[in-house]
């Protein structure tokens, strides 16, 4: 006990130990597994207490009984180890959801500086590289979804083409659950061409005594059949099923038709070796329980048509809710501005791609942007510089209707409720083990032969009982499993929307100087070296729709997110154009002087200069004027020169 509690509290410990960003903005990430949670963890403190149950009539059984009291004790714990088990894993699902900054995880590696330990951590499970993205948004196709493998896959995609579009655990759940629905009619097939071939005298007399054994083996396999559909949600599941073609099904055929007759040559062999007949075989056949393969075989199709009906109800709704788009918002022109190209890569990323954020979460970086300036001749030149960003992801919720709602809290009721039905038939399952325990040391220890008819039977019904309970248990945890991992499905399903944008601009640049201010009379003058550049920009904007399947504990939302959807977005696409734009064409290309003290030194220099200027001026109009006045008397002395 003390050791099974410490491992419990071990889990616990280690499912609540979780590592997240903080940050004090909320992303609006809900738990979505609060009702799962709830439901399981009802479920697993009823186990637990069925398990003190036993424990509790193991100690009252044990003074008088140590062998039994030990039996009861055995399947006591294990009802109450898998019960808090159960109960911790429930409640651990209805806590706080711990949900920080770096929440879903990235499509591919992120380069960005800021998320440089969280992209480390998530580089082991993130879906596409960068050069999948590339190719995605460039070639307007969705690497996610690939062709159905095999003869059973190419059959259900067929009838369910939406079944293609669908994230991988909701589509092997369901191809999963189709394998077994054909599992099954082929079995019944092989099952009805046996009967035909044993009762109809084709495999002889012997053939029709060992039919019954047929039932049994179809059972059997049935029970496994359905045992393996409910496989638990691998969030990294693989991408096909084994295929099951033509001839897989025609061996399966003659299988059943050769089988009979094997069976009833090597019984032959078998009765001639033991020196017996079918008359001796008989009597001892008298005593074997009854395996009820009716019953068995009735359950099983009816659990089958359940589970599958619940299942399909859920998986229309969401193949009604998909739009598998592939489509791009996509910009290709020609810009000659004068401005250098490292400016064109600076603004881009410092504050086109920076004033995109969503609640100042930093963008997710696939592709650094790192301009390549390759400088051919002095002054001439090409540049090249590539980025492809994701905005951080928003949570879209899946509104499903009420009818995919009830199914999904019935599958999850449903489910939870078969569980501890087998819970209370294993607490069966150990009463009657004692009970057989008890039986045969009533016998005294006597050997099977020694035994009579009566004393057989007995035991004989005991043992059934014994068996009946563990295939019972067995069935009922079987069709519990797909329920429950069906629900979980598709509470686990998160749809997230985002804008993935992909830039990339090339072009040439060419160097020259321009200078202002260089009047006659100036001495203060801007020199400058102007960059002219022909920039081709290609610009790639799709609101994309992705898919993750959360969980509760440690890792919550750090599994594989895979892209769904690609939708145009004009919007964002001429808002991008708009700011590139607007920062070209409010370019300096000439230094000017914007300090005030500056402006007030170069006045003073204007100042001097016009003073100097003055000086040179003044005295050629002095020495004008004396000329002036030496030219007037002059003429006044001609003039009276003249008269006289």
């Amino acid at each position: 006990m003390i050791s099974v509690a410490v491992r419990l509290f071990d889990v616990f410990r280690q499912e609540c130990k979780m590592a997240f960003d903080y940050g004090s903005i909320d992303l609006g990430l809900k738990n979505p597994f609060k009702k799962e949670g709830a439901v399981t963890a009802i479920r697993g403190a009823i186990e637990a207490l069925l398990g003190v149950y036993l424990l509790v009539q193991a100690a009252s059984s044990v003074k008088s009984d140590a062998v039994l009291g030990w039996i009861t004790v055995v399947f006591g714990l294990f009802l109450l180890g898998l019960g808090l088990k159960t109960a911790t894993s429930g409640i651990i699902a209805t806590l706080r959801y711990f949900v920080g900054r770096n929440h879903p995880t990235s499509l591919a590696a992120n380069f960005s500086r800021s998320e440089a330990s969280t992209a480390k951590e998530e580089s082991s499970y993130v879906a596409y590289s960068k050069q999948d993205l590339t190719e995605m948004l460039v070639g307007r196709k969705n690497a996610t979804f690939i062709e159905p493998h095999g003869f059973l896959a190419h059959f259900l995609h067929s009838i369910l083409p939406k079944l293609t579009f669908m994230p991988y655990p909701v589509r092997n759940m369901a191809q999963r659950l189709f394998g077994a629905i054909v599992k099954t009619l082929v079995a019944l097939i092989a099952y009805a061409l046996a009967a035909f071939v044993s009762l109809a005298g084709f495999a002889g007399e012997i053939g029709e005594f060992v039919f019954p054994l047929y039932s049994v083996a179809l059972t059997l396999y049935l029970l496994l059949v359905w045992r393996q559909v409910g496989t638990a949600l691998v969030r990294t599941a693989d991408k096909h099923i084994p295929s099951m073609g033509g001839m897989v099904l025609a061996k399966v055929i003659a299988g059943a038709i050769i089988l009979p007759v094997a069976v009833g040559v090597g019984f032959s062999l078998f009765l001639n070796t033991a020196k017996m007949d079918l008359a001796d075989v008989s009597q001892l056949a008298v005593y074997l329980p009854d395996p009820h393969t009716a019953l068995y075989l009735i359950s099983i199709l009816v659990g089958a048509i359940v589970v599958t009906t619940i299942t399909a109800l859920m998986l229309f709704k969401r193949l009604n809710y998909t739009d598998p788009k592939v489509e791009v918002s996509e910009l290709r022109e020609n810009w000659q501005e004068s401005v250098h190209p490292n400016e064109i890569f600076i603004n881009l990323d410092n504050l086109v791609m920076a004033n995109r954020r969503y609640k100042e979460v930093p963008n997710r970086v696939y592709q650094e942007l790192e301009p390549n300036l390759n400088e051919q001749v002095e002054g001439k030149g090409k540049f090249f510089g590539e980025m492809i960003q994701e905005i951080q992801p928003k949570v879209k919720p899946m509104e499903l209707g009420s009818s995919f709602n009830l199914a999904r809290l019935t599958s999850l009721v449903l489910g939870n409720l078969l569980y501890i039905t087998g819970a209370i038939l294993v607490v069966l399952l150990a009463f009657n083990l004692g009970a057989v325990y008890q039986t045969i040391a009533q016998f005294g220890g006597k050997s099977l032969a020694r035994l009579s008819a009566e004393q057989i039977t007995t035991l004989s019904n005991v043992i059934s009982t014994v068996v009946h309970l563990f295939f019972a248990a067995i069935l009922l945890r079987a069709f519990a499993r797909i329920l429950t991992n069906s629900a979980h499905v598709f509470f686990a399903e998160m749809l997230f929307e985002s804008e993935l944008i992909y830039l990339k601009v090339e072009g040439t640049f060419t160097e020259s100087k321009i200078s202002t201010g260089t009047g006659i009379h100036d001495s203060t003058r801007s020199e400058n070296t102007l960059v002219r550049s022909s920039i081709t920009p290609w610009i790639i904007v799709s609101r994309i729709v992705s898919s993750t399947f959360a969980a509760s504990g440690m890792r919550n939302l750090e599994h594989p997110r895979f892209i769904l959807e690609m939708h145009k977005n004009d919007e964002e696409l001429a808002s991008i154009r708009k700011d590139v734009v607007g920062f070209l064409k409010d370019r300096e290309s000439i230094a000017a002087i914007t300090s005030e003290r500056d402006l007030y030194n170069a006045a003073q220099i204007h100042e001097i200069n016009q003073q100097s200027r003055a000086i040179p001026m003044q005295q050629a109009i002095g020495q004008n004027h004396d000329e002036a006045a030496g030219y007037v008397r002059q003429e006044a002395q001609l003039s009276d020169e003249s008269k006289s």
